[in-house]
């Protein structure tokens, strides 16, 4: 079997609302040179029902099932992989692409080398399907500079290039979706050193919002709803259930350090970069000293309970 050019990655649990459709628009692609690898993360739903009809209906898909919940970075990061394209992309189950999505993003890399990843813009659609509002980044991912693509992913990224088209080798040398909060942000650092951000001004990334999505449940996203960012790590990796606090900056901060170190930069453009972290970490001292308060509490607390040992 020949390799396609392309790979995309859909991870899912319980996803059986929106599946099929996040399936058509893969399968409805003006571009044909791709496999569809799908991960399900050991769902209870009708999920791998189907999963397994669409394997019938299209042999560039694959399917593969977790027995046990791992969380959703885990599954996500499992499919890389396996994956055999040239290109990468992760669809989330509750998201679709537009026809021309892969053709526009496949064209933009091809042309321009010295990006790692090729993004649209974002059109968010409700649960049925309409049309709510349009993104453009107002990130400065794009620019020559990797200490200035990074500073921009340190300000309030919103992450959407994360379903970006990416460069599987570049993709590579990354520690790939953090399994804490912002895990997928950290990977998209990591990525600006690698390289700059396309972005195709056309939208052809409709991100789907809905009350079952995991920034709303968590309260990311829902004004209603006190944010959870222990429960949001947890999701990200069914480990920190064991953990107590996931100590989620902290993490971060260790993996900030790690890639800049790793990344063959120069000196100049390394200090500039251990520069902008240290702001970082001096902006968030307090959410990092909390966490290691309330990480330092929760294991006192547990030598003294008998029955948490």
């Amino acid at each position: 079997m020949s390799k396609p050019n392309v790979t995309i990655g859909l991870p899912v649990f319980n996803g059986e609302n929106f599946l099929s459709q996040a399936i058509e628009s893969v399968l409805g692609q003006d571009y044909a040179d791709f496999e569809l690898i799908i991960r399900d993360n050991a769902s209870t739903d009708g999920t791998a029902a189907i999963c397994r009809e669409a394997c019938k209906q299209d042999t560039r898909i694959r399917y593969l099932r977790s027995e046990s919940n791992v969380g959703a970075a885990p599954n996500f990061n499992a499919i890389v992989g396996d994956a055999r394209g040239q290109y990468f992309k992760w669809l989330a189950h509750d998201d679709l692409m537009a026809p021309t999505f892969l053709s526009r993003c496949v064209e933009t890399l091809e042309l321009d080398h010295a990006s790692v990843l090729a993004c649209p813009r974002v059109r968010f659609i409700d649960a049925a399907g309409e049309p709510l509002e349009d993104y453009i980044s107002p990130f400065r991912t794009a620019d020559p500079d990797p200490v200035v693509r990074f500073k921009e992913t340190l300000s309030g990224h919103p992450c959407y290039e994360v379903f970006g088209l990416i460069r599987l080798d570049e993709l590579q040398k990354t520690r790939l979706i953090g399994s804490y909060k912002h895990g997928d942000g950290v990977l998209l650092s990591h990525l600006a050193l690698l390289g700059r951000f396309a972005e195709i001004p056309e939208y052809l990334f409709l991100s789907r919002r809905h009350q079952g999505q995991s920034m709303y449940v968590y309260g990311i996203t829902n004004p209603d709803a006190k944010e959870d960012a222990d429960a949001y790590a947890r999701w990200f990796d069914a480990r920190n259930v064991l953990t107590g606090v996931p100590l989620n900056f902290s993490r971060r901060l260790a993996e900030y350090r790690w890639m800049i170190g790793v990344t063959p930069l120069s000196l100049t453009a390394k200090l500039a970069l251990y520069r902008s972290l240290i702001a970082w970490a001096y902006r968030n001292r307090h959410r990092i000293k909390k966490e290691w308060h309330r990480a330092i509490d929760s294991r006192v607390r547990s030598r003294s309970d008998p029955a948490r040992q």
